[in-house]
């Protein structure tokens, strides 16, 4: 059994550092020797991103949320001052009486 538990554990450990060491050697490569590529295309290894005309709806969908998010925060800022103001209405209140 702990031959087994042993044997399982050395080959997770080797094939993690084989994974790492191969990820890292081909980011290296690309980093060094990739660059001046134009043949992204050839390259199974990159993606396409496409933008639609939906990305673009999206886009302006976002925008407008930021402008309500800002808003609502200013809104909030502006309660957070109401609310200062009446309580220490309050308690100039409470210590006239």
């Amino acid at each position: 059994m702990i031959f087994y538990l042993t044997d399982v554990f050395l080959d997770v450990v080797y094939g993690t550092g084989y994974w790492i060491i191969k990820k890292t050697s081909s980011g290296i490569y690309h980093i060094i020797w990739g660059r001046h590529k134009n043949n992204m295309i050839e390259n199974r290894e990159y993606e396409t991103i496409i933008l639609t005309k939906e990305d673009v709806i999206y886009e302006d969908i976002l925008n407008k949320l930021i402008e309500k998010a800002n808003n609502q925060e200013k809104q909030i800022k502006d309660l957070n001052e109401n609310i200062k103001e009446l309580t220490n209405i309050i308690k100039f209140n409470q210590n006239i009486q």
